[in-house]
């Protein structure tokens, strides 16, 4: 049996389940995606010129590599398959987001509902009957 720490108290003192819904699976997605966000919007930022890619590209290195380290923490609590189909929804639907909010690029008509579509995706891989 594994050793708890700190973070692995913290995360079982907190109510997951919401209706049927695990949510614990979509909070690691999202956080793996922030590291996504804060990685890709760097990288945006160097190949636009906006940071120069000597300290640019090794932040984007170096926030990245964080990744691994969540993804294993999540492992811990759900399997490889939900891990990753939660974290790469969620990082596809919130890199999006910030490039159409942010950096200005846009997305027409059916790819709408395609990000809708990833949404109800993450629902379903949320609901548990467990």
């Amino acid at each position: 049996m594994k050793s708890k720490d700190f973070i692995d108290k913290m995360i079982n003192s907190i109510q997951w389940d919401i209706n049927g819904f695990n949510v614990r699976p979509i909070f690691f997605g999202c956080m793996m995606a922030l590291v996504d966000i804060v990685m890709m919007s760097t990288t945006k930022m160097v190949s636009q010129g906006t940071i120069p890619s000597w300290w640019g590209t090794p932040l984007a290195i170096g926030i990245y590599a964080l990744e691994p380290l969540i993804f294993l923490k999540a492992l811990n609590y759900e399997g490889m398959v939900v891990t990753n189909l939660v974290w790469n929804l969620s990082s596809n639907i919130i890199v999006t987001l910030q490039g159409v909010f942010i950096f200005g690029e846009t997305i027409k008509g059916l790819r709408w509902v395609g990000i809708a579509m990833s949404l109800v995706s993450l629902a379903l891989l949320a609901y548990t009957s467990d």
